[in-house]
């Protein structure tokens, strides 16, 4: 089940209803949207965080970080490379 709540996210945010640097609707109202518990939207959120897509800002709100995986690892290593300089 949570799969298929990641694949719907991620094609909400492929599609661009949720573009880059937008918050996501808040647990509570995914939980009502998606007909699925608590539990199963924080494993799909994140999974998404951990895949780049989403940034999880305790007390703010979860935001689109990326589009696709690609570019969220692109995102990550760019940042990586600037903390070292």
């Amino acid at each position: 089940l949570v799969d298929q709540v990641i694949d719907q996210l991620r094609h909400t945010i492929a599609s661009g209803e949720w573009p880059v640097g937008r918050r996501i609707p808040n647990e509570t109202v995914l939980v009502e949207s998606l007909g699925v518990g608590r539990n199963t939207v924080r494993g799909a959120v994140r999974a998404l965080a951990h895949a780049g897509l989403l940034d999880v800002r305790q007390g703010d709100g979860t935001y689109v970080r990326a589009t696709s995986e690609v570019s969220g690892a692109l995102r990550r290593l760019c940042g990586a490379e600037l903390r070292e300089v």
